[in-house]
């Protein structure tokens, strides 16, 4: 069997390769999907070697049918053939560059002052050790929500709008706020708590700079890198608490594999033997569990949060406030078996790989349909790890759409103290 695991292993550093052309660069949201799977095989040969389990073999199935939709969708799209990798995409902005500037200086103050605030009410979890009793309270319920996007979640998405600012007006002023923003948005997710919060976001600007210049820099590469070193040295450090470089690296590592793969292997090896197929009851209980947040009633435990409390033997109506990883290839398993998680695959890879052609096509765009557009598919990288689908539609919706009505009421409002040729630009670039 160990020739067939490394013959499964080489095959998927072929399907790596191949989906690292396909998608066009080491950020491309295709690729990093792609990167993720093979995390989840490495964690699942460690419960093959230990405990004799197959789940590698899935994980291999699932790689092999992903990398298929993203097959048909490189062939079957037109606008393939219109792909510009060597020209960056031409971004423009439909407001005029000096109003605009005070409405995002207005709503990165705003930003502030919500996050600061939320610390006064919630703390520190990073300095008290408390995550899961500050740091899930403080990001649970409507209000704590809301107050979580308007503040520490604005701050990222105005960093992102202000670079694609700069890239279209090469103006000092947005490249300077999109480093404070994205600086003070890393300095409260550090506080906020999770070893990998820190790192997730700078996959987010990498994606964007990738996005933007249709490849990396390789400047970027290195400061990338060299940050992600110092960060979760940092983080092993206060807030693990492990003075080892060696040992804070194989923390990381643990998690990215291990950690990962453990509730897709319980529920496969534990959870499946003796419970029926969901046939789309995992949806209606992110649709409950959206419901319960509005309306503030009791919630149900989401399918994740059942597996993770059968697995750590506790009830399983209890409702946690953390999901564990199944992934969007997992509830395909659970909910209609082999055939579901085969044909969740081809969609998904399908998906992802038209989103990333559909932008790599593009000639031009306005800045902030475009940061809409790398948001989306970034959370559609943490859809491949969580597998909530509704769940991760409405966290998009619920992110996006406070900073953006701030924008346009301040930017408007501030219009019309200004001539009225101010309100708009002259739109004259293609799209």
């Amino acid at each position: 069997m160990s020739s067939v695991v490394v013959i499964f292993f080489l095959l998927l550093l072929g399907a790596l390769f191949l989906s690292y052309r396909l998608s066009g660069g080491a950020f491309s949201v295709s690729f990093l999907v792609m990167l993720y799977m093979g995390f989840l095989y490495l964690g699942a040969l460690r419960f093959y070697f230990k405990e004799g389990h197959y789940t590698f073999i899935f994980v291999f199935v699932m790689v092999c049918f992903y990398l298929l939709g993203m097959l048909i969708a490189s062939k079957a799209i037109p606008f393939k053939r219109n792909l510009h990798p060597n020209e960056p995409l031409k971004l423009y902005s439909p407001l005029h560059t000096s109003v605009l500037k005070i409405s995002l200086s207005i709503v990165f103050i705003l930003a502030l002052v919500v996050a600061f605030y939320r610390v006064k009410v919630f703390g520190m979890p990073l300095l008290a050790q408390t995550w899961y009793t500050i740091g899930i309270r403080s990001t649970t319920g409507v209000v704590n929500r809301l107050m979580y996007n308007v503040g520490v979640v604005s701050l990222v998405i105005i960093a992102l709008i202000t670079y694609a600012l700069y890239k279209s007006e090469r103006e000092k002023f947005f490249l300077f706020m999109s480093l404070m923003s994205f600086i003070c948005y890393e300095g409260f997710e550090i506080l906020q708590g999770g070893k990998s919060a820190a790192i997730m976001p700078l996959v987010l600007i990498g994606m964007t700079i990738f996005y933007a210049n249709r490849k990396t820099p390789k400047k970027f590469m290195i400061a990338f890198g060299v940050i992600v070193l110092a960060l979760i040295l940092f983080i092993g450090v206060f807030w693990a608490g492990i003075p080892s470089l060696y040992r804070i690296v194989e923390l990381y590592y643990e998690r990215l594999t291990n950690r990962a793969i453990l509730h897709l292997d319980y529920l496969l090896y534990n959870w499946a033997p003796d419970h029926h197929y969901q046939f789309g009851r995992t949806i209606i209980l992110e649709v409950k569990r959206i419901i319960a947040q509005v309306t503030s009633t009791p919630k149900e435990p989401l399918f994740n949060e059942i597996v993770g409390n059968l697995k750590k033997g506790y009830p399983t109506n209890l409702v946690t406030g953390l999901s564990p990883e199944i992934s969007i290839f997992g509830m395909g398993f659970a909910n209609f078996g082999i055939v579901g998680a085969i044909l969740t695959a081809v969609i998904f890879g399908f998906v992802v790989q038209w989103l990333n052609l559909w932008l790599l096509s593009r000639g031009a765009a306005d800045v902030f349909s475009f940061i809409v557009c790398v948001y989306f598919m970034f959370k559609l990288l943490g859809l491949a790890r969580g597998g909530n689908i509704l769940i991760s539609f409405e966290k998009f919706l619920f992110e996006v759409t406070p900073v953006f009505t701030f924008i346009l009421f301040s930017y408007m409002y501030l219009a019309l103290l200004w001539p009225s040729t101010l309100i708009w630009r002259k739109l004259s670039y293609g799209a």
